[in-house]
């Protein structure tokens, strides 16, 4: 996991389009929700985000927390899809929850797209009973998750 930089942005915003395209949605749904998901030069420079790269140097996911006045959120949390399922998100959130104890978050916020619901409850996520309806008409409502970490041991 190393920095997200500008550079990459383009190859973000490609990796997020294909690992949302992986899961079936309504007709016409991903064509308005992926703008939605863009990835600016601004949210990099305001947000903690991260690429995932493998031994070549390519990358394979791509992750990001924002720290906001109520809430730490895993804002972004994207596997190429060809390697989905083979622990890399599993991985991915290890080193977030490693990062929120040292940046001393006691809870992560998620907002999950319903297809990756039982992924989060696999890490230790737990629906809290909020729902937020879709930014897009018509899209999905989306149940809000959360984890307690513990907190970080003192020496």
């Amino acid at each position: 996991m190393v920095d997200a930089g500008e550079q990459s942005l383009a190859e973000i915003n490609e990796l997020i389009a294909r690992s949302k395209a992986h899961w079936s949605w309504p007709q016409g749904y991903l064509e308005m929700a992926l703008p939605l998901h863009t990835i600016t030069p601004e949210y990099l420079r305001s947000n903690h985000c991260f690429e995932v790269l493998d031994t070549h140097n390519k990358l394979i996911a791509f992750v990001s927390i924002v720290v906001g006045s109520a809430r730490v959120v895993l804002d972004n949390l994207w596997v190429t899809p060809e390697l989905i399922g083979n622990g890399i998100g599993r991985r991915i959130c290890g080193r977030v929850f490693q990062l929120a104890r040292e940046q001393g978050w006691t809870e992560l916020w998620v907002l999950p797209d319903p297809q990756a619901e039982g992924f989060y409850v696999k890490m230790g996520f737990s629906d809290i009973g909020e729902q937020v309806p879709s930014r897009v008409r018509g899209g999905p409502i989306f149940s809000v998750y959360r984890i307690q970490l513990s907190e970080p041991e003192s020496s």
